[in-house]
């Protein structure tokens, strides 16, 4: 009978321990998840910039096509009357 309460106490004792250890797991884990979350959102953040930043490049761009197609048309427009003179 006496063995049977030591294997019990013992077997207590490591239950606590282990809960324990887990606990600190957990606790390790969710500074983890919280790191990972944190760089997600920073993550996002730098395509949102970089998202307008590429949407301000492209009409950047799209305004020094159309003056470039202006100045061309301008050109064409010269050429054909020095031609005609």
């Amino acid at each position: 009978m006496r063995n049977i309460y030591k294997t019990m106490t013992a077997g207590v004792m490591l239950a606590a321990l282990a809960g324990c250890a887990t606990t600190g797991d957990l606790d390790a884990l969710r500074a983890e998840v919280d790191k990972a979350n944190s760089t997600a959102s920073q993550a996002a953040a730098d395509a949102s910039a970089a998202k307008r930043d590429a949407a301000a490049a492209k009409t950047a761009a799209e305004q020094a096509r159309d003056a470039a197609n202006a100045t061309n048309e301008k050109l064409d427009r010269m050429f054909k009357k020095s031609m005609q003179k």
